[in-house]
């Protein structure tokens, strides 16, 4: 791996020696400052690409914002970290829009340019890279999901190569289990193991979404009749697209497989993402409604991160609110995040829903969480998405692995 290189753009000269001077004291790290954007821009002209820009945003002239747009439009930029005295509330806005414009945000140095918050600005950017670079030269190389044809996915489907993958949801304060969500991955002979980034878009365009779904659901309600003959039981969660309830046949698929393996329906969530909510026609609702009918538990997924509507929220019986994990990172930073994992679950408590809390992946944000009154929660400071055999070791009856998953029965 090459000298990581920096561009500083600071137009107070002692702030811009210190940063520059904290900067070339870590390893392999090579640095430009510059006290102008025009400056910059020239150097950009004749290099083309950099690393890193650490970038004040209030200068004379061209400012921080109207720089990185430029620079984004016309150089190869990997990561901003911003670097600015400004309100702490606009500079959460700002990191939003660095984002938007499609760099990698490192996080905001605020005006305090130690070494070991250059170090760690810096071991982001390195583990990023570490990340992608090994996405790039590992056994995917590179595969998009248009490389995959619909026989790939028919084939992957027959041949029951999509497995499901649990993720834990627990008591925050007693860090039990309380249940687990599924998700799908897909067990490819020649790529290893997939991403659902891999194959869910191209699974909608050819259909065989049900499919999939079916799949993973008979794999959970195989585990929970297993469960069943210990007199145990868990709640699992599975993700549906709104778009899924066009019709009625995917519902009664769901309903008969439950009476089939002798599952009661209140150990069983469905997930709907929040997004697609707002436009769904009546037929969608309807289906919604019957499946709550039908004793099943209704999550309303990704809450707070696309364009909320209480309305909905409120209309439709949803029994479960899985706030997005947007706000928990910024936690510990922001106090508008704090508020308003507050009001949501004030909010889940007047309308007497449970509320999950995403992507905790920290101490402090759990310590947090604790204080702020949160009940259950999911993210990787309790466990990362496993798969069954390690699922079942890590978290139920010691001898439910025992028993062979053929054992299951579709028997009335």
């Amino acid at each position: 791996m090459g000298k990581v290189k920096v561009i500083v753009l600071e137009d107070h000269p002692f702030q811009r020696a210190v940063l520059e001077h904290n900067l070339a004291s870590l390893a392999n790290v090579e640095v430009f400052a510059f006290g102008a954007a025009q400056d910059a821009l020239a150097w950009l002209d004749e290099h083309h690409t950099a690393d890193i820009v650490i970038c004040d945003l209030m200068m004379a002239g061209i400012d921080g914002l109207s720089f990185l747009r430029k620079a984004k439009a016309r150089y190869n930029i990997a990561s901003v970290a911003l670097f600015s005295g400004i309100d702490k509330e606009l500079r959460r806005a700002v990191s939003q829009m660095i984002k938007m414009l499609n760099f990698e945000y490192l996080g905001d140095l605020s005006k305090c340019p130690s070494v070991d918050n250059l170090q760690r600005m810096l071991d982001r950017f390195t583990y990023s890279r570490i990340q992608k670079s090994q996405i790039a030269s590992g056994l995917i190389i590179g595969r998009d999901p248009e490389s995959f044809v619909f026989e790939d996915f028919e084939r992957a489907l027959k041949l029951g190569q999509f497995i499901g993958f649990y993720q834990p949801k627990f008591d925050v304060a007693g860090f039990s289990l309380k249940g687990a969500e599924m998700l799908a991955r897909w067990h490819h002979p020649d790529f290893g193991l997939l991403n659902p980034g891999t194959f869910i878009e191209p699974l909608i365009s050819h259909g065989l979404l049900d499919k999939l779904f079916l799949q993973l659901f008979e794999q959970g309600c195989c585990l929970q009749q297993r469960l069943q003959q210990q007199e145990n039981q868990i709640s699992i969660a599975y993700n549906l697209d709104i778009s899924q309830l066009n019709s009625t046949e995917l519902v009664y698929r769901i309903v008969d497989m439950v009476r089939k393996f002798n599952i009661n329906p209140q150990y069983i969530t469905l997930e709907i993402t929040e997004t697609g909510l707002l436009a769904a026609p009546a037929v969608n609702m309807e289906n919604l409604i019957r499946l709550r009918m039908q004793g099943f538990e209704l999550a309303i997924d990704d809450f707070g991160a696309a364009h909320s509507s209480l309305a909905r929220l409120c209309e439709l019986p949803f029994s479960q609110i899985k706030l997005d994990g947007c706000f928990v990172r910024e936690l510990s930073v922001e106090p508008r995040c704090q508020a308003a994992i507050s009001s949501v679950i004030a909010l889940s408590q007047a309308l007497n829903m449970e509320l999950v809390i995403e992507g905790i992946e920290t101490n402090s944000q759990l310590i947090l969480l604790q204080q702020l009154g949160c009940t259950t929660g999911q993210g990787f400071c309790f466990s990362r998405p496993i798969d069954e055999h390690t699922f079942i070791k890590r978290f139920l009856p010691a001898n439910l692995d025992l028993l062979d998953t053929k054992e299951c029965s579709l028997e009335c």
